[in-house]
């Protein structure tokens, strides 16, 4: 984990790590669908801590770091993003998703590999 962390932190823009900057992470799934994931900080401190926006829509959220996890919120679906190890071809990241809307609630453990943040 920490090799992932320091693997992503040099390929990180150096625009990346100052307050205000956007992250896209370009993902794809086991099956080689295509997931972007969009963070645009609102309130963070030099770590990358803190309020965030996800997406085009602009959901409001909270990041832990620049590296994660991000968590955020819509149509009562609570999604969570986290790096989740190294490899050499990406990093791997879950998506963890659970919706209060249903009865029982649903949970859901998406895997990922994703490219270096642009």
């Amino acid at each position: 984990m920490t090799r992932t962390l320091a693997l992503l932190a040099l390929t990180l823009p150096a625009s990346a790590h100052a307050e205000g900057a956007r992250m896209v992470l370009n993902c794809a799934d086991a099956g080689g669908a295509a997931r972007s994931f969009t963070f645009d900080p609102v309130e963070t401190d030099e770590l990358g801590a803190g309020r965030i926006t996800v997406g085009a829509d602009a959901t409001p959220g909270i990041a832990g770091g620049f590296f994660g996890p991000w968590s955020w919120t819509a149509d009562d679906t609570t999604h969570t993003l986290m790096v989740s190890g190294n490899d050499d071809g990406g990093f791997p990241v879950l998506l963890h998703t659970l919706d209060t809307a249903t009865d029982p609630f649903t949970s859901n453990l998406t895997e990922y590999t994703c490219e270096a943040p642009s």
